[in-house]
């Protein structure tokens, strides 16, 4: 991944499974489908970059880890972190991504707190 067209690639590719998924089971929401899917990308392209380490091959940067951390994939990157030992020893780069999930974690608990007058602002928005 050498860019940022790459990046907005795999987040279209990331909605587009998304929409899809719902189409398919649509008693899943979209928002779900979206976070599993980039989580797992995202839990893989830290198990590829462990790889590549062993090898000394071409490694992913940490910009790209922590774009992908920002649009959702946190928790797929802090648990192939865990999982595979990797890049847990770089203590700025292990706080910066404890936060990002905090923030995450904090704003879906703010919007399951709030559903329902979310749903109401759309719903009085589509009227």
């Amino acid at each position: 991944m050498c860019c940022n067209s790459f990046r907005i690639l795999f987040l279209f590719a990331f909605v587009f499974i998304a929409y899809f998924g719902n189409n398919t089971l649509p008693n899943i929401p979209v928002v779900l489908w979206y976070l599993v899917s980039i989580n797992i990308f995202a839990f893989f392209l830290t198990a590829i970059d462990k790889l590549n380490a062993i090898k000394n091959a071409k490694r992913v940067s940490e910009a790209n880890f922590i774009f992908f951390a920002i649009a959702g994939g946190v928790l797929g990157i802090l648990l192939s972190m865990f999982a595979f030992k990797h890049k847990i020893q770089k203590k700025v780069f292990l706080t910066v991504l404890l936060l990002i999930a905090l923030f995450w974690f904090v704003s879906i608990f703010l919007v399951l707190q709030n559903l329902d007058q979310i749903q109401n602002a759309l719903h009085a928005l589509t009227l």
